[in-house]
């Protein structure tokens, strides 16, 4: 059980970052919080309109020692990798690729979008494996809406995207203790979680919470202290994210889509990309080359 209630850690405002055209809302990592237990990387892509001929088209890039959790809100998205899965996601579905020691993947809009107006709004994070899993084999599972696990807490509507809360679990194969939750509360609804020991974060999509006497806005991803639990209000209909888990007893380094304990492995990725030897999408070749030093 946590000891305290509510005690913000620090609240992280979004750094504006371009993904070749779309800007996203980048939460973490952050200079003085690289992690919310294995969560090491959260982008926000706030609800975005397309007319036709436009969209979203990030080409080949390489991942090592972490699993990419894409949560699709409104929508589709191609998912492609090196190991030939190709997988649409859809609204309410979950993508949960893990690197391991390494693969690469393509995220593009479908065909049957490229000449339609469409609209995206997703949630994309990064979560660090732990040391025993850093260079396990790649692989690639999609989650379907209807396999999430979607629950009532007190009159609010949870989906557990990932991991374990109360009492339920997650179909999303996670390799160390976490949590992922959507949670919808309407005007003036309440909703506690306990994170034990666990690290807490939430981030609100759309509405306002409020947490004790102080009020909290869309953009605002608010870090508890640990040993604290979550209490939150809301002050009209909102949506919002909460996320964390055990953190991790080691750093872990980032260099551009790379994550691992160890520099010299990010080394070793960073030659095959440059070289060709990494895994490759099979049939695309417009890759995004590693970036200049």
């Amino acid at each position: 059980m946590s000891t305290t209630q509510n005690n913000i850690l620090m609240e992280i405002a979004p750094r504006l970052v371009s993904v070749g055209g779309p800007v996203v809302h980048r939460l973490i990592p952050y200079a003085k919080k690289r992690m919310v237990g294995p969560f090491i990387f959260f982008d926000y892509f706030p609800a975005t309109d397309f007319s036709a001929g436009q969209g979203i088209d990030v080409r080949p890039h390489p991942h090592i020692g972490l699993s990419t959790l894409s949560y699709l809100l409104e929508g589709q998205v191609l998912h492609h990798d090196s190991l030939g899965n190709k997988q649409v996601l859809s609204p309410g579905d979950v993508n949960w690729m893990t690197a391991g020691k390494g693969i690469s993947h393509s995220e593009r809009m479908p065909e049957e979008l490229r000449d339609k107006a469409h609209r995206l709004h997703l949630l994309q994070f990064w979560v660090a494996l732990p040391l025993k899993d850093e260079d396990t084999e790649p692989s690639f599972t999609h989650h379907p809406q209807e396999s999430i696990p979607r629950f009532q807490v007190n009159g609010a509507d949870v989906a557990l995207v990932a991991g374990s809360a109360f009492d339920k679990k997650s179909p999303v194969n996670a390799y160390s203790p976490l949590f992922f939750m959507d949670v919808s509360l309407k005007k003036d609804q309440t909703f506690e979680y306990d994170p034990g020991t666990h690290e807490l974060a939430f981030y609100i999509i759309k509405g306002q919470l409020s947490v004790g006497k102080k009020r909290i806005n869309p953009d605002d991803f608010v870090v508890l202290e640990k040993d604290s639990s979550l209490k939150v209000t809301a002050t009209e209909d909102t949506r919002f994210v909460v996320l964390g888990g055990e953190a991790f007893p080691e750093p872990r380094h980032i260099y551009w889509n790379y994550v691992s304990s160890s520099k010299e492995k990010i080394e070793n990725a960073k030659q095959q990309w440059r070289d060709g030897s990494f895994p490759q999408v099979p049939g695309e070749t417009d890759i995004i080359p590693l970036p200049a030093e």
